[in-house]
């Protein structure tokens, strides 16, 4: 059924202001929901292919390595002027850095994508 000719509709209807601001919180809670779900779905793939004993040391390799880049950022962030990843690395490493820790972004958002579409 196709709409009127003529006929203009919102797809939003008036709004009664502005939406609320994101907030830290809300932020943090939402990357946490998408490390543990991707993590989730990821185990069982990794024990099939793996085994049980590789895989648990697979999975603590990967725990350390989170770590270790999270205390990375945490101590270089407020050192410096930027508080992107990418700034972070380019005041730490240049733009190597900044080009490798972009690089490693994109990776693994193909690697979540490739995930979804499987699940899907």
């Amino acid at each position: 059924m196709s709409p009127a000719a003529g006929v203009s509709v919102p797809l939003l209807g008036d709004s009664k202001g502005t939406p609320p601001p994101a907030s830290v919180p809300g932020a943090v809670f939402n990357v946490a929901t998408s490390i543990v779900g991707a993590g989730i779905m990821s185990i069982p793939a990794i024990m099939k292919v793996l085994g049980v004993v590789p895989a648990f040391a697979m999975i603590l390799v990967v725990a350390v390595l989170a770590e270790l880049s999270v205390d990375f950022l945490m101590r270089f962030t407020h050192s410096g002027e930027t508080t992107t990843y990418a700034g972070v690395m380019r005041e730490a490493f240049g733009s190597g850095g900044a080009l490798a820790a972009q690089v490693c972004v994109i990776i693994t958002n193909v690697g979540g994508l490739i995930l979804y579409l499987i699940i899907i």
